[in-house]
């Protein structure tokens, strides 16, 4: 039976998580959706990073990081600098706005992971850390 495949259960919870903040998000008016605060915040954290980057960390194909910081450029929250010469190579930084928008997100999206995280033990946090990052390994080796 489908519900009780654990496979069907990560992608259920990754689902509902992802759902729950994009309602958090839209509640509050902000309009970016939860992806796009993932690029934003590995932005904030590693200043001048290219998409190519942004894709490993996140896991996301080129295309897919290319529409996200697009959208984020035309909405005044990334700057895209080109360095090299190269016209498809750029350097991500956030704008003024983008880091008043990081700071305004930053309580929000703790109130988010308070809610699906708030009864858990702190050794079941930790256990189900382990047991992700296990079942991660065990896809890349």
């Amino acid at each position: 039976m489908i519900k009780e495949n654990l496979y069907f259960q990560i992608e259920l919870t990754a689902r509902k998580i992802r759902h729950y903040g994009q309602t958090v998000l839209n509640n509050n008016g902000i309009d970016i959706t939860i992806e796009q605060w993932l690029v934003l915040k590995v932005i904030m954290e590693n200043d001048g990073i290219n998409q190519i980057q942004i894709g490993k960390i996140l896991v996301k194909d080129k295309p897919t990081i290319s529409r996200m910081v697009k959208s984020l450029t035309e909405k005044g929250f990334v700057l895209k600098e080109n360095t090299s010469g190269d016209l498809r190579e750029f350097l991500l930084k956030l704008t003024e706005s983008g880091k008043k928008l990081v700071e305004f997100l930053i309580p929000l999206i703790e109130e988010i992971r308070l809610k699906g995280l708030g009864n858990l033990s702190e050794d079941q946090k930790i256990n189900t850390k382990e047991t992700l990052l296990k079942i991660r390994n065990n896809i890349d080796s």
